[in-house]
């Protein structure tokens, strides 16, 4: 279950676009509307993302206030205390897998894309970006950058996606044993 969380939560995501992976099979984008398509897709990654990471904070908020409700009072008894510190481990797990979903990604950038914003952050100045974009955008290749940057975009979501599926599982399983916690000792 935690697995997929180790080795590539803390690794880097290449999604600098600056590099066209294969060789291109469709000419270039003359009239823009592979562009436009591919920006549309790139709108909805970026949508689902923010979607996601709001649906994350609820959760860092509600672990937060689960474990100050439920766990209030700690318990006299063995059975209530397996219960407390069981309830208190999911709730504190949901809370950081909450929060790594949360957390930005750091990705390696080539230093010669023109739309992913790290590749633009590069660049020594605005005569540089213009530059480098006008080539991208000139030789029809813009298309290409953003069906790069969509690809790994996905990966990260699908990433964040499956993260916040386990915190959802052990902030439900952290309510679950909370709750007879809380009603013996109401």
């Amino acid at each position: 279950m935690i697995r997929f969380l180790i080795p590539t939560v803390f690794r880097r995501p290449p999604i600098s676009t600056g590099v066209t992976p294969a060789p291109r099979t469709l000419p270039p984008d003359s009239d823009g509307s592979l562009t436009s398509m591919a920006k549309g897709v790139n709108d909805v990654l970026n949508y689902y993302i923010q979607v996601t990471d709001t649906k994350a904070s609820i959760f860092i908020a509600g672990s937060v206030a689960a474990a100050s409700f439920l766990l209030m009072k700690f318990p006299d008894g063995l059975g209530a205390r397996i219960l407390y510190f069981a309830s208190a481990s999911s709730l504190g797990v949901a809370l950081l897998l909450a929060t790594l979903v949360v957390l930005p990604r750091l990705p390696a950038r080539s230093g010669t894309g023109s739309v992913y914003w790290g590749d633009i952050a590069g660049c020594s100045g605005p005569c540089e970006y213009r530059d480098r974009f006008g080539a991208t955008a000139s030789g029809g290749l813009l298309d290409e950058e953003y069906s790069v940057l969509n690809f790994y975009t996905a990966r990260i979501l699908e990433k964040k996606i499956r993260i916040l599926r386990v915190a959802i599982l052990c902030f439900l399983a952290g309510v679950l044993t909370a709750l007879p916690h809380h009603l013996m000792n109401a």
